[in-house]
C-alpha cells in the first residue's frame, strides 16, 4: 500500500497580531483534525494531515482575539459528526458547524448535528460535481444553508444553475476562487459577485493562498476582488482563517500575520465590525 502524502502543518508559533479585533469576532472558516484514534479520516483520502484537534484551534483563536468560529467539516472526515459532539461538549455555544451529511444520514443524526450547532452543508465540486438536490431541498426546509465550494470559472459555471435553483441565501467559499489574471471581470468572480449583490449568497474572504498567483502573504493580486466586494455588498462578506491551511501551496503563513492582513483588506473599523461580527452572527445564528 502506498503511503499517503503528509501535508505541512500550520505555523505552530502564531504571534499576537497588532490588529485588535472587535469583541465577539468570528472566524467563519476553519477545520479541526484528530485525534486520529477518536476521529479517523476516510481511507480513500488524497493526503494525510497531522493532529490538529479542537484544543489547538481554541488556543490559536484565544491568541488571535477570536471568540467564536464556524468549523467546516473537511471531506477527509466523511459524514461522521463525532468531532462536533466532542467540541460542543467541551466548548458549548462557541462554535457553529458546516456539516457533510448524505442522503443516507438519518433524521435523528441531522437533529444530532443541529443540537451541536450545525447550520449548513458543504458541497465540494472536486469531491463530486454531482449534487443531490433533493438532499439540499430537505436541509433547506430544516433551515440549513448550502456552502458551495468550487474552483474557477468552469466549475462555477457548471454549478450556477444548481445554486440558483436552491432556495435560500447560501455561501460561496474562498471568494469564488477567482483568477487574478482575469481580474474583477473574470467569469468566476463575476458569478460570485452577481450572487452576492442579488441577495442569493454570502462570500467568504478566505483561502487567498489557494488561488493567488503569489506564493506568500500578502497575496496582493487578491486585493482587487476584496475591495470590489466590500464596495458592492459589505453586508454579505464573511472572513475565515482557513486554519490549519491543509495542503496549501506556497509559503505557510503565520496566523498573526493573517489577522493583520485584515487591516489592509478592510481598512475601516466599521467595516471590520460588520464582516467579523455582525454579518456572521446574523448568518450563523450567534448572539449579536
Amino acid at each position: 500500500m502506498t503511503a499517503l502524502r503528509l501535508v505541512r502543518p500550520p505555523d505552530l508559533a502564531p504571534r499576537r497580531p497588532r490588529l485588535a479585533l472587535p469583541a465577539g469576532a468570528i472566524d467563519c472558516h476553519c477545520h479541526t483534525f484528530g485525534p486520529p484514534d477518536r476521529f479517523p479520516l476516510i481511507p480513500d483520502r488524497l493526503f494525510d494531515i497531522g493532529n490538529h484537534p479542537i484544543e489547538q484551534l481554541v488556543a490559536l483563536h484565544d491568541r488571535l482575539g477570536l471568540q467564536r468560529a464556524v468549523i467546516v467539516q473537511s471531506v477527509l472526515h466523511g459524514p461522521s459528526y463525532a468531532y462536533m459532539q466532542d467540541a460542543n461538549a467541551k466548548y458549548p455555544g462557541r462554535f457553529r458547524y458546516i456539516a457533510m451529511p448524505t442522503a443516507a444520514t438519518s433524521d435523528a443524526d441531522l437533529a444530532g448535528m443541529e443540537a451541536c450547532g450545525a447550520v449548513g452543508i458543504r458541497v465540494a465540486y472536486r469531491g463530486s460535481p454531482h449534487v443531490d438536490e433533493r438532499l439540499l431541498a430537505k436541509l433547506v426546509e430544516r433551515g440549513w444553508h448550502v456552502q458551495f465550494w468550487y474552483r474557477g470559472a468552469e466549475e462555477a459555471t457548471n454549478w450556477l444553475p444548481i445554486i440558483r435553483r436552491t432556495p435560500g441565501e447560501h455561501i460561496i467559499d474562498h471568494l469564488g476562487w477567482p483568477d487574478p489574471a482575469e481580474g474583477i471581470d473574470g467569469t468566476a468572480f463575476r458569478i460570485a459577485l452577481d450572487l452576492v449583490t442579488s441577495g442569493r449568497a454570502y462570500v467568504k474572504l478566505s483561502g487567498p493562498g489557494r488561488y493567488s498567483r503569489e506564493d506568500r502573504l500578502p497575496w496582493r493580486d487578491v486585493l482587487p476582488f476584496i475591495r470590489k466586494l466590500a464596495a458592492e455588498a459589505p453586508e454579505r462578506l464573511l472572513w475565515g482563517s482557513d486554519w490549519p491551511h491543509a495542503d496549501l501551496p506556497g509559503e505557510m503563513p503565520n496566523d498573526g500575520d493573517l489577522v493583520d492582513l485584515i487591516a489592509e483588506w478592510l481598512p475601516d473599523e466599521k467595516l471590520r465590525q460588520l464582516v467579523l461580527v455582525e454579518n456572521p452572527a446574523r448568518k450563523f445564528g450567534f448572539p449579536a
